[in-house]
C-alpha cells in the first residue's frame, strides 16, 4: 500500500497542522511515514507545501510530479499551481476561499481550470464557521480528504485530538462537516 499526499496553501492556513494530522494518523495505523515541508516565505503569505508519503514501505520524501494520490489545497490558486502533481487517479480537495494578493487571477478562471481536473472545491470557511470557529478550515479539508486516505475515520479523529490543543470539539465537528461534504 502507498498513498502520497501533497498539502498546499499560504502561510497561516494550517498547512503544517493538516500534514501533521495525516502523518500522525498514518503512524497510528502502523504505516511508514515520511514528510517534507517547504515554508520559506510563509510568514509573509508565501506558498507552503508539504509532502506526506505513507505506505508499507516509503522510498524518498518528495512526491514526483504526476504521482500524488491526494492534493489538499487551502487556497484555490495554490491548488491550481500544484494540480499537476496529481497522478491519473488522484483526488484534489480545494478550499474555494482565496487569499487574494495583487495580481490574483479571476476566480472564475481558477475554478474553471480546477473543474477540468475534477477537483472537489468546497467552501471550507463556511463549514468551519458552522463547526464553531473559522480557524478550523484546515480540519474541514482533512475531513473531506479522509474519503481518499488509507486511514480509518476514528484514527484520524484520534490524531486530531493529539495534534490540536485548542478548540478540539470544534475541530472534530469541522472534520465531520468536511467528510460530509464529499
Amino acid at each position: 500500500m502507498k498513498c502520497d499526499v501533497i498539502v498546499v496553501g499560504v502561510g497561516g492556513q494550517g498547512i503544517l497542522v493538516t500534514s501533521n494530522i495525516i502523518a500522525q494518523a498514518a503512524l497510528d495505523s502502523g504505516y511508514v511515514v515520511k514528510k517534507s515541508e517547504t515554508h520559506g516565505m510563509a510568514q509573509r503569505g508565501g506558498s507552503v507545501v508539504t509532502h506526506v508519503r505513507v505506505g508499507d514501505r516509503v522510498d524518498g520524501v518528495l512526491i514526483p510530479r504526476g504521482e500524488a494520490d491526494v492534493l489538499i489545497a487551502s487556497e484555490p490558486v495554490e491548488g491550481l499551481r500544484f494540480i499537476d502533481y496529481l497522478g491519473p487517479e488522484g483526488k484534489a480537495v480545494v478550499n474555494s476561499q482565496p487569499v487574494k494578493v495583487p495580481g490574483y487571477p479571476p476566480m472564475d478562471a481558477v475554478k474553471k481550470e480546477l473543474a477540468k481536473r475534477d477537483a472537489l472545491v468546497i467552501d471550507a470557511l463556511d463549514l468551519a464557521c458552522k463547526a464553531g470557529h473559522p480557524l478550523t478550515q484546515s480540519v474541514v479539508l482533512v475531513g473531506a480528504a479522509s474519503r481518499f486516505l488509507p486511514v480509518k475515520e476514528d484514527i484520524l479523529k484520534g490524531a486530531i485530538r493529539k495534534i490540536i490543543n485548542k478548540k478540539v470539539e470544534e475541530n472534530l465537528k469541522a472534520f465531520d462537516l468536511g467528510r460530509g461534504a464529499v
